[in-house]
């Protein structure tokens, strides 16, 4: 009757673990140790079922079927649970390893006998049993102190509480079995093993106590329908998740994520990195683990963003937090938020807002190309008036047409200079009206966004009584990787808004240097201070000081442009003197796919 509880507790468990905890392949380690162990006991009372009640032949067979399980369990299990305490411990995941391993249990089938025990003599039973303490004992004690050091170096105090758990429930059934199973029996006890059958199903019910207040093998298990819902509750979260220990050792991955990063899942995965490089995130790697170790490091959250290129293009925020309880680092819980549709909003808003700033826009423009446009008018009509007058003077007063073909020359000149002017204000408009698709990937140097922009601003800072001062510290030919009417924009609506801010002195300052590996554009003004509730909204919301003259979203969407477009970051200093506003830009190689 206590071998059938044995058999029973032993399936029963090792069934739960695999139901409850099935990914993971240390739990299939254990479970097949548990199976084995459970086909053990089951191997002992076959005979006692079946002796004198088949004929001969049938029991020759029982004999024999017995037989193989039993040496299967005694050459398997063992290998099983070491096998299990290695990936428990993280000690290593290598198939070599487990061929290795294997070996020896090889050479058991090999060269000791396949017989029923209760057909061996007593000196070719303990002959058999002294082979396998030699074995098979250091594979078990092997397990049980890798299980023990994986308890003693976690520093993590809730880990470690159930690190003791699992120790507390799998070491004693060890130990049975290397004391009862192996060396009472190798010293010529034998009756002792059925104790073993007595502390099993014992130790089955400890089991389902631990299990069902804490986490043994992974297992949590809890009799309330509503806990079994919650048990999985990270499926349940719309953005994919991977939560890691401090190691880079996956401890769970929702569905969300395969989903999203490996449509064609094509295993379990132990380490992070595995997992990364297996997916459509393969070239974030370094990226991804830079930012977990700095979140290891300094124990804050870290955020970024990422294009993934897969059958579409896909937008993500990565949030990188730490899992810190009473002190301890466990780990951290790494987010991909699906931005793409906000993305699209982004560059809704962006479009918009650069389609509104035209208006202004061309209301300059009229203005720049007025005066040009008339002096060359008049000055046409001035060299057709002297032509006509060459008719006159083709005599010999030489000098008179000297005079008059000098004053055509000066004019031809003047319009020169004029019809450039106009060329590049049809230039910079023309490239204001360009869609955004058309620049996906494109560089220009500084000298250009310079020109440009003072160009276009030009109408706004005259009409304003205002004087844009060029400070140029850095080598205005180096490029920047990105699209050039974007940044304009952002450099538009900066001294806009410095205009619409300076009181007293006119003077709006652009500034560009280096600062290590980036570029550094700032807009300065001498005017108020921005207000302390304006200052805390900036960037965030769409806030402004102009009243029914301003949208709100000129700094919102410049912050959007900066991020999403150059990868860099806008932001500024404000105080009684002068408020500037810095754009930084990352210095990056440009390559022309």
């Amino acid at each position: 009757m206590y071998m059938i509880g044995t058999i029973f507790g032993l399936f029963v468990t090792g069934t739960i673990i695999l139901i409850k905890d099935y990914e993971k392949e240390s739990t299939w380690w254990l479970a097949g140790f548990l199976f084995l162990s459970g086909l053990g006991a089951f191997s002992s009372i076959t005979t006692e079922l079946f002796i004198n009640r088949v004929d001969p032949k049938v029991m020759d067979l029982v004999y024999y079927i017995s037989a193989w399980i039993s040496v299967s369990v005694h050459y398997l299990a063992p290998f099983c649970i070491l096998i299990y305490a290695m990936l428990y411990s993280n000690l290593i995941n290598n198939k070599i390893v487990y061929i290795l391993l294997l070996i020896p249990e090889i050479l058991c089938y090999i060269f000791l006998p396949i017989k029923n025990n209760d057909l061996k003599t007593t000196t070719e039973f303990l002959h058999y049993i002294r082979i396998l303490c030699i074995v098979e004992i250091p594979y078990l004690f092997i397990a049980i102190a890798l299980l023990i050091d994986s308890f003693a170096r976690e520093k993590s105090y809730l880990i470690k509480k159930c690190k003791l758990v699992n120790i507390v429930v799998i070491v004693p059934g060890l130990i049975y079995i290397i004391i009862f199973n192996f060396i009472l029996r190798a010293i010529g006890v034998e009756d002792l093993w059925k104790l073993f059958s007595v502390l099993i199903p014992i130790h089955f019910v400890i089991f389902i106590y631990f299990a069902n207040k804490f986490s043994v093998f992974g297992v949590t298990m809890k009799f309330d329908k509503y806990n079994f819902a919650f048990e999985n509750i990270i499926d349940y979260i719309t953005d994919s998740i991977i939560i890691i220990d401090e190691k880079l050792i996956i401890k769970e991955v929702n569905n969300i994520f395969y989903e999203k990063f490996q449509p064609n899942k094509k295993r379990e995965y132990n380490e992070y990195r595995e997992l990364i490089r297996d997916s459509s995130l393969k070239n974030y790697e370094e990226l991804l683990t830079n930012l977990i170790n700095k979140a290891h490091i300094t124990r804050t959250n870290q955020s970024t963003q990422i294009k993934v290129i897969s059958e579409e293009v896909t937008y993500f925020e990565v949030q990188v937090n730490c899992v810190i309880v009473n002190g301890d680092y466990f780990g951290t819980i790494v987010f991909f938020k699906d931005i793409t549709a906000q993305k699209k909003n982004v560059e809704l808003m962006i479009e918009k807002e650069r389609l509104m700033s035209l208006s202004q826009l061309i209301g300059g423009v009229a203005h720049n190309l007025k005066t040009p446009i008339m002096s060359m008018a008049g000055g046409i009509a001035i060299i057709k008036k002297d032509t006509n007058k060459l008719y006159t003077y083709l005599g010999d007063n030489n000098d008179d047409i000297k005079k008059l073909i000098t004053e055509i020359n000066l004019w031809h000149e003047r319009e020169q200079t004029y019809l450039c002017y106009m060329t590049d204000i049809i230039n910079a408009i023309k490239n204001k009206l360009k869609d955004f698709d058309q620049n996906k990937a494109e560089s220009f140097i500084i000298k250009n966004l310079i020109k440009d922009t003072v160009l276009l601003m030009s109408y706004e800072l005259k009409k304003n009584k205002c004087k844009l001062i060029q400070e140029i510290n850095i080598d205005d030919s180096i490029e920047i990787v990105g699209d050039i009417n974007s940044l304009i924009q952002v450099l538009d609506n900066l001294i806009n808004n410095a205009i619409s801010a300076v009181k007293y002195n006119r003077n709006i300052i652009l500034s560009v240097y280096k600062e290590s590996k980036n570029i550094i554009i700032s807009v300065s003004n001498e005017g108020n201070i921005i207000p302390d509730y304006v200052q805390k909204k900036i960037f965030t919301e769409m806030v402004t000081t102009k009243g029914k003259d301003g949208t709100g979203l000129g700094l919102y969407i410049s912050k959007a442009i900066i991020k999403s477009r150059f990868e860099g970051d806008i932001y500024f200093k404000s105080d009684n003197e002068k408020t500037t506003f810095f754009i930084k830009i990352p210095i990056k190689e440009w390559k022309n796919e």
